[in-house]
Formats: structure tokens, C-alpha cells, sequence
């Protein structure tokens, strides 16, 4: 009777053991994953990012030119590039992200109408110039849930400022243009918004997923011996990326 009453109390001590060895695992577990936001507001974020520019152009209009309407437009090819931000945590919630990238360089491509001689049909479709666009964008982002949680969906609203620095007419573009072309394309502000989540590692570490769009707008010249052709842009991208991000 001793023996198994004995043995009845060690199996609770073993037990309530046990039960503060998890519990206090646990804690710890929490801890690590708890905010650092008061010390280390900062987070770098370095990854990947894809651009589709969902571009919509008017028809050109000049000297030279069929119509009106022309039937000679453009459309602006999908590009991936490297991606990088800084961000800095106001709150457990609240932070502003300063989202930038290495400059990616997307081609131009000829969209002509069925209409236009069969001579010129070939251009239908191919390279015509090369632009490349730096296009930081400033937001202010809300994550949803708690410092702790691995997951945390985000919204984000900000600016996008769009500058298109290097543009290259190909010897296709020359063609359709009939010689030299200078290319030249305003700069664009506009409003932007995404939406995304956060999956924290651990204190420091995080994977961060996102996806974003904006207003984006551009007036194109196209000069060739003096003669110059225009054409409007419209563009409402769908930016994706994948990133690991450090806090410190």
C-alpha cells in the first residue's frame, strides 16, 4: 500500500514537472517571438521582385503618320528585377517602408493595327525600344494581429514616384520611324497601395511576401529628323515580391 502510494505521488510530482519545464519552454518560445520594436525599429528587406506594367497606350499621333486614328501603338513587356526596402516601425502596428529596387529594364514592344500595309506588319510585335524606370515608392503600412504572431497580414497606401532615366530606340524602332529616333518619357506621381504578410522566424528574421500597384502615367516623344511622335501611357502594374527581411 506504501509502495503504490509512493509511487502515486512521484508520478505527480513527475507531472507537474513536466508541466512547468513546457510551460516555461513555451514562454520562452513567446519571448523570442515578442516585438523588438522599442530597440530595434528597424527592418531591411532584400529579395525578389516581378513588374507586370499592364500598360495601355493611345495611338501616336505626327507627321507621317496614318489616320487619325494611327493604328501605331505600344505595350510594355513584364520584367523581374532585385528588390530592397527600409522600413521603420512606428508602433506594434504601424510602419513607414521605403520600397526601392535595382533599376530593371523592360522592352517596348510594337502594337500595330491589322489595318496598316502588309509592309510594316512584321514590326507587329517586336522590340522597338528598351526604357529603364526607378520607381521608389513610400508606404505606410498596417500589420494586423500581434507583435508575437508568426503570421501577420499587412495593408499599405503610399506614393509611387516613376522616372524613366534610360530609353534606347532599336534598329527595328529606327525603322518603323524611318531613321535615329531620340526616345523621351515624363516622370509620373501617383498613389499606390499593397497588400501582403509577414511570417516571423524568429525575433530578428521574417519572410515577407507582397503585392502592389499604383497609378503610373508617362507622355513618350519619339523625334526623328525633327519630326516628332507622341503617345500617352497609361500604367496600373501588378508588383509582386518575395523577400527575407532583418530587423535590428
Amino acid at each position: 500500500m506504501k509502495t503504490s502510494t509512493s509511487l502515486a505521488v512521484a508520478g505527480l510530482l513527475l507531472a507537474s514537472g513536466g508541466s512547468a519545464m513546457a510551460q516555461s519552454d513555451s514562454q520562452s518560445f513567446l519571448s523570442s517571438l515578442s516585438s523588438p520594436t522599442p530597440s530595434t525599429p528597424y527592418t531591411v528587406r532584400l529579395g525578389y521582385t516581378h513588374i507586370a506594367p499592364h500598360s495601355r497606350a493611345t495611338d501616336a499621333v505626327g507627321p507621317l503618320l496614318p489616320g487619325p486614328p494611327s493604328g501605331v501603338s505600344l505595350k510594355v513587356e513584364d520584367k523581374g528585377t532585385l528588390f530592397f526596402s527600409i522600413a521603420r516601425a512606428l508602433n506594434d502596428n504601424l510602419e513607414v517602408e521605403l520600397a526601392m529596387g535595382y533599376p530593371p529594364t523592360h522592352e517596348v514592344k510594337a502594337k500595330l493595327s491589322p489595318s496598316l500595309p502588309e509592309n510594316v506588319q512584321y514590326i507587329n510585335g517586336q522590340t522597338v525600344a528598351k526604357v529603364r524606370q526607378l520607381a521608389p515608392t513610400l508606404f505606410l503600412n498596417y500589420a494586423f494581429g500581434q507583435p508575437e504572431s508568426r503570421w501577420r497580414p499587412f495593408v499599405g497606401l503610399g506614393i509611387n514616384y516613376t522616372n524613366f532615366d534610360k530609353r534606347t530606340s532599336t534598329a527595328t524602332g529606327n525603322a518603323l520611324n524611318g531613321g535615329p529616333t531620340d526616345i523621351r518619357l515624363s516622370d509620373s506621381w501617383g498613389l499606390a497601395a499593397q497588400i501582403g504578410v509577414d511570417y516571423r522566424i524568429d525575433a530578428r528574421w521574417s519572410v515577407h511576401a507582397a503585392l502592389a500597384t499604383a497609378r503610373v502615367k508617362s507622355h513618350l516623344v519619339a523625334t526623328t529628323a525633327g519630326a516628332a511622335r507622341e503617345i500617352d501611357i497609361r500604367f496600373r502594374p501588378a508588383v509582386f515580391t518575395l523577400t527575407a527581411g532583418y530587423r535590428f
